[in-house]
């Protein structure tokens, strides 16, 4: 069995320099788009966030009857909702989930046949989306903006189909290490606005009621940010054409599975008596990135 072993090494050490002499290698870069950046599109835009504070409800007949939670994130659409039930005294300025541009850089090679492998380094930035700020009679009383960043360096092992002798498609697979997070900064006084109401007389149940629920205290100069970092799969599906004699474009798809929970430490009065002085919440760094990009063969 020893000797079998032996032979089957030497046997390897001899012809692998020839597949790898044949092998073609390429340097490669892209750049592209992901979409609701941190999994975080409904909070901003329909679901909030709880406090962990509530405060009293109350029926018709103006007896209370129970208690709700206070909202740490107020959604964009509740202000939207405040903008056109106030007859303009309220506005609201929404932008929805995070998007994010994608820079990448990579080596790969082809082995064998039909396979290749590749490394690849990825950066993740928010370009749009995730500002919302809400005013009363021209007085800003909420305003949040989300930030995300993310580096994700895949490692993949693939299979490659020629279409045409110009051109192929491609299905890959592996692992990869990410570090990244995503913060949020801003104020809540939407407590302050209910109070105003209040002692102006305002007697209003539905327009009182959907400005009942802020974080008392206010939350004023709030900065809270996680960063996770750890390792897990991902798979990328893909094209590429031929557009010189050492030249490819290509296109791809890479979902990437970056997962963990961070902690974060709220800044703001407001922030700790409502969330809690160390916040754990869940860390979604993965999700779809789609790119453009160009391979040359070296």
């Amino acid at each position: 069995m020893i000797q079998t072993a032996r032979r089957t090494f030497l046997i390897f050490l001899f012809i692998a320099p020839g597949i790898y002499l044949n092998a073609k290698t390429y340097v490669m870069g892209s750049a592209g788009l992901q979409f609701d950046l941190g999994d975080l599109g409904n909070t901003i835009s329909t679901d909030g966030l709880d406090s962990s504070s509530n405060y009293a409800t109350k029926d018709s007949t103006g007896t209370t009857d129970g208690v709700l939670p206070r909202l740490a994130v107020i959604p964009e659409n509740r202000l939207l909702t405040l903008q056109h039930s106030s007859n303009g005294l309220i506005s609201a300025k929404t932008n929805g989930a995070m998007t994010g541009l994608t820079l990448s850089l990579g080596y790969e090679q082809d082995f064998g046949k039909t396979f290749f492998w590749r490394v690849n380094a990825h950066y993740t930035r928010k370009v749009m989306g995730g500002d919302t700020e809400a005013k009363f009679a021209g007085q800003s009383f909420y305003h949040m903006t989300w930030d995300y960043n993310a580096i994700q360096i895949p490692v993949n092992i693939g299979i490659k189909l020629s279409v045409t002798e110009d051109a192929a498609v491609y299905i890959g697979a592996g692992i990869h290490y990410f570090k990244g997070g995503w913060s949020l900064a801003g104020h809540n006084r939407l407590n302050d606005v209910h109070e105003f109401l209040v002692d102006a007389g305002v007697t209003d149940t539905t327009i009182l009621g959907l400005v009942a629920d802020g974080t008392d205290p206010s939350a004023n100069w709030e900065n809270t940010r996680f960063n996770v970092s750890g390792i897990a799969p991902n798979w990328l599906v893909g094209a590429q054409a031929r557009v010189s004699d050492k030249g490819h474009i290509y296109m791809e798809m890479e979902t990437l599975f970056s997962f963990q929970y961070g902690i974060a430490h709220p800044s703001s009065e407001g922030g700790i008596a409502g969330l809690a002085p160390s916040v754990a919440y869940p860390q979604v760094l993965g999700g779809t990135q789609y790119r453009f990009g160009y391979k040359h063969e070296i």
